[in-house]
């Protein structure tokens, strides 16, 4: 049965192929708009999901207050004390890693001096924070000693070229310490909230000639380092956050608070997801740009409106056109067909048209997306589109689509009267219509 309605259709589309073009041109274009934000709504979801535990690593934010409850400064990144505290004071924190950026940083290698944006003081187990892949060296041991320090791929081409990098030297040049490179790993993904693309060794800061260890254990004015925390999986982070304050009243007194006032009525402390950064957060000094969550709402609010749009179109076409098909609905109802019949062909009708526009949706949206990655900046990407809990609801896109079109005008032209119909007046809905070419033509434009 459901073969003959598909032979059926086809047969309609190639005798009148005009209108089926109009028809799936329009479904083509709308679907194309719908898949291409869909697209970057899966991109800007992605963010940080590439590491292994993004669902259990949280960031610890900092807010400083003019008087108990007036917030004056959020920051995302807080004073170096305080990771290695917090894994003291709570012994179910796994782990805990920090990150410096050191903002334009010169660096020296033979007689190549750079200025690099990207450079960052980073935890030995930076590594099993982030999970990007080593390309070269030890992720364990790359960063363990001090005045050592890893490349990421496009920096050791730029740095060496065609040599090997391991075991070279490079010379921080604003303090004359040289560096020894211990590896180069892979680029940070795109949907990655930070960037660095050159790692030194954190335990260099405790040279006295550079921070000093007093300085990373003592001093909680400088609140310059991303502190990154790994909580055991699916662990209740509610548990933490809610002692934080006694935490800060035990462990940090800050010089000049007014006696009156306890710490955490000064500052607090908040425990942020990883995967939440991107879209969610806009801190005071965030790593680098982030998205914006409801930026994802309002796109995500044009595509439904445009596949509206779309089913509409479809909707008046099919309606506009069917002057042309009453005789045909006639003379099936004379021969035995049933009103439900009629219906469901119309309906597989327009389930295969939808399926058509979808596909030649899929293979516009591979075309264009390169282009609109060019003029946006973004980095979409149509691999997003093929995921296993995206890829099955596209496939049944047609039937939810086709049906929602096709509905309106499959009941509409059911409901000719064979009589009526044969004589030349389509009746519908208590309205008649004489069948003449004024109608067929106006059917034909639409």
């Amino acid at each position: 049965m459901i073969r003959n309605y598909l032979r059926s259709a086809l047969r309609n589309i190639k005798r009148h192929p005009f209108i089926s073009f109009i028809n799936i041109f329009g479904l083509t274009v709308g679907l194309t708009c719908c898949l291409l934000i869909l697209a970057y709504i899966i991109n800007e979801r992605s963010y940080d999901k590439f590491n292994k535990n993004s669902n259990d690593i949280y960031r610890v934010t900092r807010t400083f207050y003019t008087a108990p409850g007036v917030e004056n400064l959020h920051l995302s990144s807080v004073a170096p004390p305080f990771g290695p505290l917090l894994q003291t004071a709570f012994s179910d924190i796994k782990k805990i890693t920090r990150v410096l950026p050191t903002g334009t940083t010169a660096l020296k290698y033979k007689d190549k001096l750079f200025n690099e944006k990207g450079a960052a003081f980073a935890d030995e187990n930076f590594f099993t924070f982030f999970n990007v892949p080593i390309v070269k060296g030890d992720s364990k041991r790359g960063l363990s000693d001090p005045y050592s320090i890893m490349l990421s791929e496009a920096m050791a081409k730029k740095y060496f070229g065609d040599e090997d990098p391991l075991n070279k030297g490079i010379r921080l040049d604003n303090n004359g310490h040289d560096f020894k490179v211990t590896g180069v790993y892979q680029s940070f993904p795109a949907n990655s909230h930070m960037h660095p693309e050159i790692l030194m060794s954190f335990n260099t800061l405790k040279d006295n000639a550079i921070y000093g260890e007093k300085g990373l254990q003592g001093d909680f004015g400088n609140n310059s380092f991303y502190t990154f925390l790994l909580f055991p999986k699916d662990y209740n982070v509610a548990r933490v956050s809610g002692q934080l304050p006694d935490f800060l009243d035990k462990y940090v007194h800050l010089q000049g608070m007014p006696g009156n006032l306890k710490t955490h009525q000064v500052t607090k402390l908040s425990l942020q997801k990883l995967t939440d950064i991107h879209l969610r957060s806009h801190l005071d000094d965030e790593y680098e740009e982030n998205g914006d969550i409801n930026r994802v709402y309002i796109f995500s609010a044009i595509a439904l409106f445009i596949l509206l749009i779309a089913c509409i179109n479809y909707m008046n076409l099919s309606t506009a056109r069917s002057v042309l098909r009453a005789k045909e609905i006639g003379i099936r109802k004379v021969i035995g067909a049933e009103r439900k019949e009629i219906i469901t062909q119309f309906l597989s009708e327009s389930v295969l048209i939808t399926f058509m526009a979808l596909v030649l949706a899929a293979i516009l949206t591979a075309i264009v997306i390169p282009f609109v990655n060019n003029m946006s900046a973004q980095h979409l990407s149509i691999q997003g589109l093929l995921q296993r809990n995206v890829l099955l609801p596209i496939l049944l896109l047609p039937f939810f689509i086709g049906i929602i079109s096709g509905i309106y005008p499959a009941v509409f032209m059911s409901s000719f009267l064979p009589v009526k119909v044969l004589k030349g007046i389509v009746k519908a809905g208590g309205d008649a219509y004489r069948l003449g070419w004024y109608h067929i033509c106006i059917a034909t434009v639409y």
